[in-house]
């Protein structure tokens, strides 16, 4: 009679079955350590809506509004390896809103001309930052490509810079030359509802009021004080304008 005897299990079976066996203990003791540890604390509460109150020492006059939509774009380009492999196109449109004003603290040169009305140098024109934008009606949009990758943090880059951007714009001369006569008339109106209203003044209600600004070209504002050379400058310097 011959006996048969079981043949041992090949050594690459009892690995594989130590390998689930240790991966199956160390998946309970983690749930075991992730069960008996403390809750982690919760994050600090983030203030919402909480408003900083800044003084404007003086006041301001605001002469002049321009409304226009502006547009944004950047191209970048891709390669692998020094080979071109398209690029990536982003742009954003939004319709900004820029607003001028006049500081009220420096002085403000009122002199009587000879007709009967009076001549004012007003303080520069500065544009109110930062520059408003109506974002229910920004147009985002991104072609090539790589845009389905690239194009949102493009997007968003491009989206930071716009504040700056339109900083930079409200300030240039371009925009400070198109609000000019608005800015003019604004102040021509003030000046006739309270500087005329004021008992020195009265007699001269109702009269021409010409308005200059100190940040015109300094040739106009000499001519307003006589036509000597240098004297707006003086005017100006004195008046802290």
């Amino acid at each position: 009679m011959t006996t048969e005897t079981a043949a041992p299990a090949p050594p690459a079976r009892r690995w594989r079955g130590w390998l689930w066996l240790s991966l199956a203990a160390n998946a309970l003791l983690a749930l075991w350590l992730w069960r008996t540890q403390a809750p982690a604390p919760p994050p600090p509460a983030t203030p919402v809506g909480e408003a900083v109150v800044l003084r404007t020492p003086g006041g301001r006059l605001e002469v002049a509004q321009i409304q226009q939509t502006e547009s944004f774009e950047v191209s970048r380009d891709h390669t692998v390896l020094g080979v071109p492999v398209g690029s990536t196109y982003s742009r954003i449109r939004v319709p900004a809103h820029y607003r001028y004003h006049v500081e009220l603290a420096p002085e403000w040169r009122v002199t009587r001309r000879a007709d009967g009305g009076v001549r004012v140098i007003a303080p520069r024109v500065r544009p109110t930052l930062p520059v408003a934008i109506d974002t229910a009606r920004i147009e985002k949009e991104s072609r090539g490509l790589w845009s389905l990758f690239t194009g949102p943090q493009q997007l968003t880059a491009l989206e930071q810079s716009i504040t700056a951007s339109l900083g930079a714009q409200a300030a240039s001369a371009p925009l400070l030359a198109r609000q000019r006569e608005a800015a003019r008339a604004t102040v021509a109106e003030f000046v006739q509802k309270w500087l005329m209203t004021q008992t020195d003044w009265k007699p001269r209600a109702g009269q021409k009021v010409e308005v200059l600004f100190a940040d015109e070209p300094i040739d106009a504002l000499d001519a307003a004080c006589g036509g000597r050379p240098g004297c707006a400058a003086e005017r100006l310097n004195a008046a802290g304008l």
